[in-house]
């Protein structure tokens, strides 16, 4: 009986430790923008998807946001080189 009750503890322990484990709210490849969304990153040289958006996050510029064939930064400026 004890070491039933021995193993329930670890195993609700071990439960416990992994649900806690994560703060982050987005899967990987994404980041949680400043109102809480889940935005993708960019990836450069590769073409993005915008299927799900035209908002995504650049190590370098920050949050970036692609409108009729451009980009543009958080500043509302044309992103001439993007990737660099």
């Amino acid at each position: 009986m004890k070491k039933r009750n021995s193993l329930l503890i670890a195993l609700a322990l071990n439960i416990f430790i992994i649900s806690c484990g994560k703060d982050d709210p987005c899967d990987e490849r994404y980041m949680q923008n400043d109102d809480g969304t889940c935005i993708p990153f960019y990836t450069p040289g590769i073409k993005q998807n915008l299927d799900l958006g035209n908002i995504f996050y650049h190590s370098k510029l920050g949050v970036i946001t692609y409108i009729n064939g451009n980009w543009f930064d958080e500043n509302g400026l044309i992103i001439k080189n993007i990737n660099y």
